[in-house]
């Protein structure tokens, strides 16, 4: 094995290895984005329950008020 014949074949395992690790990364940063989305997706999910669950006591305060009334 001559040095130019090691050097290119270093080169190609570099450039071979570095697409690789660019694809892994590429993977990586699409499955957090997709965990942001869904987190988020998630999070307002949880606001509109909570919103509804306000929305209901205020609707029982309002007829257990007027049943006392009555």
């Amino acid at each position: 094995a001559t040095k130019s014949y090691l050097d290119k074949s270093l080169g190609e395992f570099k450039k071979d290895f570095k697409d690789e690790l660019y694809g892994i990364k590429d993977d990586i940063v699409g499955e957090i984005k997709a965990m942001r989305e869904e987190f988020g997706t998630h999070q307002y999910s949880h606001v509109r329950i909570n919103d509804d669950i306000q929305d209901h006591e205020k609707r029982i305060n309002k007829l257990e008020a007027s049943s006392t009334k009555s």
